[in-house]
């Protein structure tokens, strides 16, 4: 048995004096499946040599901590070099209303700008609607910037594409045309739908807006805070056009996939 504490204490000074010779002062390490991924020893071999040691970082986070940091992710160490390491002026931990952080500053050779905002609340309930609200309108920007532009909302352009279709369809004939005119009506259930939920009468609604749209205001949908039809773009009321594509995209994909099944199945 004193053996193999011997062999053990002998293996894992070889892997910290590894670790402190590529330069190594602050060590991240993910979190393992392992209960014990990193027992005592190591910690205490590794604070003898004035190494930091962060453990427990969860996988969802390696990435982000990557471009913030330059470093480069190791899983042997036989590869652990000089090379892989970031920079970073100072590494410290701090009380945060309670909570320990750990913050870096003076990070070098950043590959891509990041930032870190801490999201507080009363309870996890409003905590998780916040974080969700927060990645809503990050995802908003993340569209404008791939594709930049707007379009009107409210329902605005559902209808307008709808109203479209519906003409287009007309002026064909056999099933393409029933299918185009089908398309067509479904678009109507989002005005539909935003109607109902401003408290409006929805067929009446859908009706008026169709008829506005026929007469060249494209720009006219449903106004949910005031219940009223008017200006989407007057009202700055709008919506990413990747947003947009991207539901006709997926909705159109959806439908062939449903007509391909020959058979369903009961289970």
């Amino acid at each position: 048995m004193d053996k193999i504490l011997r062999e053990e204490r002998r293996y894992i000074t070889n892997l910290c004096k590894k670790i402190k010779a590529s330069g190594c002062n602050v060590l991240l390490i993910q979190k393992s499946i392992l209960k014990e991924s990193v027992n005592d020893l190591a910690l205490q071999m590794l604070a003898q040599l004035k190494i930091m040691v962060i453990k427990e970082i969860p996988r969802e986070d390696i990435p982000f901590i990557l471009k913030s940091l330059g470093c480069t992710p190791i899983v042997d160490i036989e590869s652990f070099s000089k090379e892989k390491l970031g920079y970073a002026e100072i590494v410290e931990e701090k009380n945060f209303c309670n909570e320990k952080i750990v913050t870096f500053g003076g990070i070098k050779n950043i590959p891509k700008k990041t930032a870190t905002i801490v999201v507080r609340s009363s309870n996890k309930i409003l905590l998780d609607e916040a974080v969700r609200s927060f990645h809503d309108a990050l995802c908003v920007i993340r569209s404008l910037v791939r594709r930049r532009f707007l379009l009107g909302g409210g329902g605005s352009v559902e209808i307008e594409i709808s109203t479209i279709l519906k003409q287009f369809s007309k002026s064909i004939t056999g099933l393409d045309s029933y299918c185009i005119n089908a398309f067509a009506g479904t678009l109507e259930i989002i005005p539909y739908t935003i109607s109902e939920n401003a408290g409006l009468e929805p067929i009446e609604t859908v009706s008026t807006l169709r008829k506005k749209h026929k007469e060249g205001k494209k720009f006219i949908g449903i106004d949910a805070r005031k219940g009223v039809l008017t200006n989407m773009l007057k009202e700055n009321i709008v919506s990413p056009l990747l947003v947009s594509t991207s539901i006709f995209n997926v909705s159109i994909e959806f439908a062939i996939q449903i007509l391909k099944i020959d058979n369903i199945l009961e289970s």
